[in-house]
């Protein structure tokens, strides 16, 4: 009878440490609120990369499920493109596009968007358009790269307002 229980007692303990173990072993979500800017690669050379380069367009992520696209012009911003979005797993959300002018198509659509976070605030993200505003099919993967914004420690000198 004594062996029985410790034979119990050894299994129920294994049970639970599993338990735990795949606990830890599930990954926290990655944040994506915060203020995205657009990059793009440039070089002089048709066989690298180049360098990452910012553009003039944002993206607000908001920590309540709200995103816009807006593109900073030389007469002031402009918003192209808001809706709402939802974190669907580590690797993918969804906007809910209220409305877009870069893409109209998408209006009171689902967009899923795939994405992989890279070094230094890096965010790659792919999403497939079926077809374009006027029904003609893209079947096409579209690829953007945007940099999270942050705040620096100190006031640059070199800012222009």
């Amino acid at each position: 009878m004594k062996k029985r229980n410790i034979f119990f007692l050894a299994l129920l303990l294994l049970v639970a440490s599993g338990n735990v173990l795949a606990q830890k072993a599930e990954k926290v979500p990655v944040s994506l609120n915060g203020v995205w800017q657009m990059c793009f690669y440039r070089s002089n050379s048709p066989d690298v990369a180049g360098e990452l380069k910012t553009s003039n367009s944002l993206k607000i992520l908001s920590d309540d499920g709200r995103f816009t696209n807006m593109v900073m012009m030389p007469h002031g911003a402009i918003i192209i493109g808001e809706g709402r979005y939802e974190v669907n797993s580590e690797k993918s959300y969804t906007e809910i596009i209220e409305k877009n002018l870069h893409l109209p198509q998408l209006n009171g659509k689902r967009n899923v968007i795939e994405f992989e976070m890279k070094d230094d605030g890096i965010m790659v993200v792919k999403y497939f358009l079926k077809e374009d505003v006027n029904g003609n099919k893209i079947d096409s993967w579209c690829y953007e790269t945007w940099k999270r914004v942050t705040m620096p420690d100190k006031y640059p000198e070199n800012i222009i307002r």
